[in-house]
């Protein structure tokens, strides 16, 4: 089961914490110069200026222990420069903040990129309707893009506490890895193993720990973006086909937390006559720091949560459950989330009921 650990790659992926830690404290020292430092702002739960280099030192440790052993980055250069389109237009935003259409065409021309040099594509969206698998057709290359660019959004959206955007991450990762492991792909196993380790280096100095009340860098919109290419990119790989290893509903409960915080704030947004990319603090993050949770017990509830969504997705294919019915129950979840949000004093109190904030 750990072939993939051959030629060296066992240590590639033990450094990958290390490395991306390593690079991370080292780029910290130039993003003052570079531009790239989050201010405080009124809808922000930092009160210091923090460097914004996470993202750029976790794709920086991908490439540099990719190529040490000898794997080419990613399997397709067109998935290379996908990711450095997304990530100079990400360093662009955390250092001047573009606006959202700006961000929107370069996700989108980024996912263009990578259909139009691969075959990862979303060809097939599954028995979704009990009459058997949708195939997509001549839509499958406007799927695709729709697909990597809700994961993209999905991620920087989600990233609004310490911790919480590397920790409900690095769950879906670790998850496709275990299924990676199951199918026996040893190229996919260890990169997403190297995803991982580069996310863990990252969140060892975003995270809050004892002794230390914020985080000491951020990912930025760079790492959102690549975090949500890499995800995405490994979601189609593993169930855009119909023999692929998982079906596409599974994969959408395995990313499920962002999707559904995403999904249900863009919908409330539109329904108060905003923009969908309005900045305010309607997402469960906010939520539950309004009820009295701390912010290391939100991103607890929040990846908890994300482990949850993930085995359901998993467990539920394993047992043979029909995709419709998987289907049905993530649609019943995305109405229950929204109600959630818009009706938070509600949510609040049956909340603090189950789980007690520490701060009370």
């Amino acid at each position: 089961m750990l072939e993939f650990l051959a030629g060296g790659k066992w240590f590639a992926v033990a450094l990958a914490p290390i490395v991306s830690q390593c690079l991370t404290m080292g780029l910290m020292l130039f993003a003052s110069r570079w531009g790239l430092i989050d201010h405080p702002g009124h809808r922000k739960v930092h009160d210091q200026p923090t460097p914004l280099v996470g993202g750029l030192a976790m794709l920086l440790t991908l490439l540099v222990l990719q190529a040490a052993v000898g794997h080419v980055p990613f399997e397709s250069w067109s998935l290379f420069f996908a990711l450095l389109l997304v990530t100079g237009i990400g360093v662009a935003d955390d250092a001047h903040e573009l606006s959202h259409r700006a961000k929107f065409v370069a996700q989108a021309l980024g996912a263009v990129v990578i259909v139009s040099g691969t075959s990862v594509w979303v060809t097939h969206l599954g028995n979704l309707v009990g009459l058997g698998a949708i195939d997509l057709g001549k839509w499958s290359l406007l799927v695709t893009v729709i697909s990597f660019v809700g994961v993209m959004n999905a991620i920087n959206m989600i990233d609004g506490l310490d911790g919480l955007a590397g920790g409900v991450s690095l769950v879906p990762v670790v998850l496709l890895a275990y299924l990676a492991m199951a199918g026996n792909s040893g190229d996919l196993v260890f990169e997403l193993f190297l995803f991982a380790g580069a996310i863990l280096g990252f969140l060892s100095l975003n995270f809050r720990l004892p002794g230390r009340s914020k985080a000491l860098v951020f990912m930025g919109d760079t790492g959102g973006m690549v975090i949500g290419m890499l995800l995405a990119w490994y979601c189609v790989k593993m169930a855009g086909s119909p023999t692929s290893l998982i079906h596409p509903i599974t994969a959408v409960w395995i990313l499920a937390a962002p999707l559904l915080d995403m999904g249900s704030v863009m919908l409330l947004r539109l329904h108060q006559g905003k923009s969908p990319f309005h900045a305010d603090q309607q997402h469960m993050h906010h939520v539950l720091l309004q009820a009295g949770y701390t912010v290391n017990q939100v991103v607890a509830i929040m990846v908890g949560f994300s482990f949850m969504y993930g085995v359901i997705g998993i467990v539920a294919e394993r047992n043979g459950v029909p995709e419709v019915a998987m289907l049905v129950a993530f649609l019943v979840l995305w109405g229950t989330y929204v109600v959630a949000l818009k009706h938070p004093k509600g949510m609040q109190a049956t909340a603090k009921r189950l789980i007690p904030p520490l701060s009370s």
